[in-house]
């Protein structure tokens, strides 16, 4: 295969100005006279000196003989500092080759560092025999992609996120001994905010897939696959946007929010088969408000598809909720929510497993309820039950 011409990253070389013909907007006693005539046509002759090109500096290696990684599972955290020491201070590129990168340590990124591995299968970051302390600490303007954090069920957390601006990417994450990731700020100064997580894979953790903390809003969630996990994901703070999110088969809930989990908006989920501990919802809220899930897929998740716990203005709209193992979804004492254009049915020919469409409870009123399809006949108790006078229910079929 020919290569390409410009793979360096660099930008293509200026193209010299061509010069004009001799002579050219010269009179012809200029053009066949000595002198002052002959050096003007001259220095029209000249090229244009190419303006000068920008060389990237290339991605240090961790086999680089300064840093001498052996990536065979051992202790490598110290040849690591050793790497991030060499980078220049404005920030450089580290570049993780195929084999296990043992951490003995937590190791810490500095500031606009971008960490790429080879294959997202096969450079693998992981604790050394015997550590069970987290693995990496993120820093502001960080790029992370194309790595396997791989816990061994020992670790503590794989990736912790402990500043804003940074891009993760086409990672993988698995087997952690505690939670995967983990966004953590003290302070508004010392934030986890304003992050981009994309591609990105969670399986088989001790703790919780994505553990979204304390002073961690307005970050941006796009294709996250997280399962089996012991929580799929959980949030404490808001303003978040998670799109196309997929959790399955974990424990306990797909989906928390609680303490400071307020505004966040979720775009085409698919939460199924949580609860696998014998209880669990596809998403549980707690004292929390102002959520939004619009479009989806709510199945086979223990308990119900949703829960509204203590957690006003929550709107649901355009999701299909079916198949849970008690109701559809369930509010208790909570005003002011919005349900609509869902499809809420069980479709089993035999015995039908959820049980209501909508049921709320206790101080729950002002709840609107239109368009949509929840006849009594596919559930296993009947239709709605609603507690409260001033709730809206309008143009559903049931």
């Amino acid at each position: 295969m020919e290569a390409n011409a410009n793979t360096s990253g660099a930008l293509p070389p200026t193209v010299p100005h061509r010069p004009e013909p001799a002579g050219r907007g010269l009179g012809r006693r200029a053009l066949f006279a000595g002198g002052a005539g002959a050096a003007v046509v001259a220095t029209l002759a000249t090229p244009a000196r190419a303006e000068p090109t920008t060389v990237r500096e290339g991605a240090l290696s961790l086999r680089d003989p300064r840093v001498g990684c052996l990536l065979d599972g051992s202790d490598e955290a110290a040849k690591v500092e050793v790497a991030l020491k060499l980078l220049p201070k404005e920030g450089g590129e580290i570049f993780q080759p195929v084999g296990r990168l043992g951490l003995g340590s937590e190791v810490t990124f500095p500031t606009s560092l971008t960490w790429t591995g080879e294959n997202i299968g096969a450079a693998i970051i992981q604790p050394a025999p015997g550590y069970t302390g987290r693995l990496v600490s993120s820093g502001i303007y960080n790029q992370i992609s194309n790595v396997h954090f791989y816990g061994k069920r020992t670790s503590g957390v794989l990736l912790t996120i402990r500043a804003p601006r940074s891009t993760f990417h086409h990672l993988h994450f698995s087997n952690s001994g505690s939670h995967a990731i983990e966004f953590v700020g003290t302070a508004e100064a010392t934030s986890a905010h304003a992050n981009k997580i994309t591609d990105i894979n969670v399986e088989d953790c001790v703790g919780i897939g994505i553990f979204v903390n304390a002073w961690a809003y307005d970050n941006e969630f796009l294709n996250v696959w997280i399962g089996e996990c012991a929580t799929g994901l959980r949030l404490h703070d808001g303003a978040c946007f998670f799109d196309n999110l997929h959790v399955w088969g974990c424990v306990g809930n797909g989906v928390e929010l609680r303490n400071n989990g307020h505004r966040n908006t979720f775009q085409n989920v698919y939460l199924e088969s949580n609860g696998t501990g014998g209880t669990g919802n596809g998403v549980d809220l707690w004292q929390v408000w102002g959520n939004q899930f619009i479009g989806g897929r709510l199945w086979r998740n223990a308990s119900n598809g949703i829960g509204v716990f203590s957690s006003g203005r929550t709107r649901i709209m355009g999701l299909e909720i079916h198949e849970n193992g008690e109701s559809g979804i369930r509010g208790g004492d909570s005003g002011l929510c919005q349900v609509i254009g869902n499809q809420i049915y069980s479709d089993s020919t035999t015995t039908r497993r959820q049980d209501r469409p909508i049921v709320t409870v206790g101080t729950s009123d002002n709840w609107i309820i239109s368009n949509n399809v929840m006849r009594a006949f596919d559930h296993a108790a009947g239709g709605a039950s609603l507690v409260g006078g001033k709730n809206v229910v309008t143009g559903n079929i049931e």
